[in-house]
């Protein structure tokens, strides 16, 4: 027998509203730790000068 998944009307209702503000958050985060992660590449200095240009 399938048990079915428990929902959050409250949580529900504020998505509708407002949008996912946290998997927009979540999504942003890894977008910045993704770009730290190149602009902090201290060993590529051939790439940061590509960049620069």
């Amino acid at each position: 027998m399938h048990t079915p998944e428990p929902t959050a009307p409250i949580y529900d209702l504020l998505i509708a509203e407002r949008g996912d503000v946290v998997a927009i958050a979540a999504r942003t985060a890894e977008e910045t730790r993704r770009e730290a992660d190149v602009m902090l590449d201290f060993g590529s200095l051939t790439g940061r000068r590509d960049r620069e240009a």
